[in-house]
């Protein structure tokens, strides 16, 4: 396990837990919280680059300088979604430690949209490929996920 980190990165298949989670999670942790995908919208914001949001290549930019700063974060949660973390791996996971929060596949099918759930097996399995730590999440409850991450990085933190 990578005990060299500066960020605890939080995924998992639904979107609003890996935020609610992470949010806690730094809080008990005395960290700072950040949620990608708040801060690469709140990039897109930028009225000069509205002009250019139709093209793929912007947007891809946009969410790779956003990726960057938040590579560059110390002491801090980061609450990521699946293709925000898979397609910018390569740039958070230097100086991060990578918490995949496996939840139940009824749980995803239910509240956190068809695509995940669709993709349930393929995502799940490159999800626990790139993380540093796989929990098994059995009851949906953010406070014992936050208590079991804790636990399993033990004396790390």
């Amino acid at each position: 396990m990578n005990t060299n980190f500066n960020k605890i990165v939080i995924v998992s298949l639904c979107d609003e837990f890996s935020k609610n989670v992470g949010k806690r999670l730094s809080q008990q942790l005395d960290m700072i919280f950040c949620d990608a995908k708040d801060l690469v919208e709140y990039e897109l914001i930028d009225k000069d680059a509205l002009k250019q949001i139709s093209s793929k290549e912007y947007l891809d930019g946009a969410e790779k300088k956003v990726m960057s700063h938040i590579a560059s974060f110390e002491n801090v949660v980061v609450a990521i979604n699946f293709d925000y973390l898979s397609n910018n791996f390569d740039i958070l996971s230097c100086g991060s430690i990578v918490v995949f929060l496996r939840l139940p596949r009824t749980y995803v099918g239910k509240f956190c949209g068809s695509v995940n759930e669709i993709a349930y097996e393929s995502r799940t399995n490159m999800l626990e490929t790139l993380a540093n730590v796989t929990l098994k999440v059995q009851f949906v409850d953010e406070e014992k996920v936050c208590n079991k991450i804790i636990n399993t990085l033990g004396g790390i933190l």
